[in-house]
C-alpha cells in the first residue's frame, strides 16, 4: 500500500509545476559514427557537449540543506511534492545521503527509471526491472520478489549500485550509461542511441529539478538566513549531522 504525501492546493499546485518541468525535458541531438543505432561513448568531448560531462567534484545544491535540521522538513516537503509520496521521498534523501549521491541525480534517475511508482515493472525475456530504480531480478538474485517493491530497500540497493557506477565511470554520464546499459558497453566504448538518450534526459531532469529546488527551497533558506544568525552560521559551516 502506497502512503502518498498529503495533499493541498500548494502541495498539488508544486506537484504540478514539478512534474511539468520534469516532462519538458528535450532530447540533445546524437550522431552516429558508423551503426545507426550505437554511439561510441569516448568520443564524446566536453568542449562538443557540456551538458554531458558532469564531474563528481560538482557541489550538490540539497544536501546541505538536508542534513541541516534547521531545512531538512523544507527538503522532504519539496521532495515529497516531488513523488507524491513522503516515505518514497525519505528514502531517496537518505539513501542519497548515505551513498554520497548527488539528491538531484538521484530522484531524476528515480523519475527515468519508474516515474516514482514502487510497483513499476519491466519484463526483459529472461529478467524482470522492478521498483523504483528498476533493480534486475539477475543482478540482484537474493532479493525477494516483495523486497523489489520496497521502497526503501530498493532505494539503498539502487543508489548503492549508482555510487559503484560514480566511481568506476567517473562522471554522470558513464555512470548513468553503465546503469543502463552495464558497464562492459561502457567499458569497450560502444553504447546504445537509446542509452546516451537516456542519459541525456536524466542530466535535463536533474536541472529542472536542481533548478526548482534552488527557487523553493534553497532562496528561502538564505533569505531566512540573513534574518537568523543561528541558521546563517549553520548554512555557512556545512550539514548538522543528525
Amino acid at each position: 500500500m502506497k502512503h502518498r504525501f498529503r495533499s493541498s492546493p500548494s502541495n498539488l499546485f508544486m506537484a504540478a509545476t514539478l512534474m511539468s518541468l520534469l516532462l519538458s525535458c528535450s532530447r540533445l541531438p546524437l550522431q552516429s559514427q558508423s551503426d545507426p543505432n550505437t554511439l561510441r561513448l569516448a568520443s564524446i568531448e566536453a568542449s562538443d557537449f557540456p551538458d554531458f560531462i558532469r564531474s563528481l567534484d560538482a557541489v550538490d545544491p540539497v544536501a546541505p540543506f538536508y542534513k541541516n535540521q534547521a531545512t531538512q522538513r523544507d527538503c522532504l516537503d519539496f521532495f515529497s511534492a516531488l513523488t507524491g509520496s513522503e516515505p518514497i521521498a525519505k528514502a531517496i534523501l537518505d539513501n542519497a545521503e548515505r551513498y554520497q549521491v548527488p539528491v538531484t541525480l538521484a530522484f531524476a534517475l528515480a523519475f527515468e527509471e519508474s516515474r516514482f511508482r514502487t510497483d513499476a515493472i519491466n519484463h526483459n525475456g529472461g529478467s524482470v526491472d522492478r521498483g523504483l530504480f528498476q533493480l534486475n531480478s539477475r543482478s540482484f538474485p537474493a532479493l525477494a520478489v516483495q523486497e523489489f517493491y520496497d521502497p526503501e530497500l530498493n532505494a539503498r540497493y539502487g543508489l548503492a549500485h549508482l555510487q559503484y557506477c560514480l566511481s568506476i565511470g567517473g562522471n554522470e554520464v558513464a555512470a548513468l550509461a553503465m546503469y543502463n546499459a552495464g558497464r562492459s558497453s561502457v567499458d569497450h566504448g560502444v553504447t546504445p542511441r537509446r542509452t546516451l538518450d537516456y542519459v541525456s534526459r536524466i542530466l535535463k531532469y536533474e536541472d529542472n529539478i536542481g533548478a526548482l529546488f534552488n527557487a523553493k527551497v534553497a532562496s528561502k533558506a538564505t533569505n531566512r538566513a540573513a534574518s537568523a544568525p543561528g541558521l546563517a552560521l549553520g548554512l555557512a559551516l556545512g550539514p548538522v549531522q543528525n
